[in-house]
Parts: structure tokens; C-alpha cells; sequence
């Protein structure tokens, strides 16, 4: 085995991991809120946390076993369009974990506590739609790197 196969599991590993943790996201906030609202303002405070210790540890290692496998095959290059698309995807994720899945589930988790159901559907609702736009981007930045978009 070669180093680029093993940057290439990784990366793929990366990729897999956000992406299971968003379909993880999309169907345990309803799993939660019938266990009560304890159990639904929990989920969004977990949810919160996995900003910075889940996604981005996976996007660090995209970012660099990516710019590793650029560096190291010819095949790939850093004006490619694959590679564009999957550092704005690296950078939409960033923006979006910070400006509205950490905050935006903090939200949720206190207006669950507080009992303010406008409040709850406002914030749940806002992470709701962010996610499945998280999602769709990021299924889209996959099948661009397996087709190597651009190469």
C-alpha cells in the first residue's frame, strides 16, 4: 500500500464521518423530543459540542490529507475543480458549524428548556434546513472528488 492510498482512506474516512454524523443530526432530534424535553434540549447541547469535537477534527483531516495527496500525485492539482469544490466545502462546513449548528443548537436547547414553542421551532427549524443544505453540498463535493470533476 501506498502513502496516497492510505491519505485516500482517510480522506475518505473524513468525508464519511461528516457525513454520517449529519444523517445522525437529521433524525435524532425527533428521537429525542419523544423522550421529553429533557431529553430534547440534551440532544441539541450534544449536538452543539460536535462542532468542535467531531466535525472539525474530520475537517482538519480532509483539509489535510487532501492538500497531502495534492502535493504528492500529479493527477491532482490545486486549480483542479475538484479540489476548489472540496476547499469551499471545507469552508462552507466551517462557517456553518460555527454561525449556525453551534449556536443555532444552543438556541434550541434553551428555548426546549424554557418551554417557548416559537422559539423552538424558530431555532430547530433553522438548524433543520441548514443541515439538509449541509448535507446536499456535501454529497454533491463527493460525487465531484469520486468523478474528479475538472481533471
Amino acid at each position: 500500500m501506498e502513502l496516497k492510498d492510505v491519505l485516500l482512506i482517510l480522506h475518505i474516512a473524513g468525508a464519511g464521518t461528516w457525513l454520517g454524523a449529519n444523517v445522525v443530526q437529521a433524525m435524532a432530534p425527533s428521537l429525542a423530543a419523544r423522550q421529553g424535553p429533557a431529553a430534547h434540549a440534551g440532544w441539541y447541547r450534544v449536538a452543539a459540542k460536535l462542532a468542535s469535537r467531531l466535525y472539525m477534527p474530520a475537517a482538519i483531516l480532509l483539509l489535510g490529507t487532501g492538500i497531502w495527496m495534492v502535493l504528492l500525485v500529479d493527477a491532482y492539482g490545486f486549480g483542479t475543480l475538484f479540489v476548489t469544490i472540496g476547499f469551499g466545502m471545507i469552508l462552507i462546513g466551517a462557517v456553518l458549524g460555527i454561525l449556525v449548528f453551534d449556536r443555532g443548537s444552543e438556541r434550541a436547547a434553551t428555548a426546549i428548556d424554557g418551554g417557548d414553542q416559537a422559539a423552538i421551532r424558530s431555532a430547530t427549524g433553522r438548524v433543520a434546513v441548514f443541515g439538509v443544505l449541509d448535507t446536499v453540498l456535501l454529497l454533491f463535493t463527493i460525487t465531484a472528488m469520486v468523478l474528479r470533476l475538472g481533471a
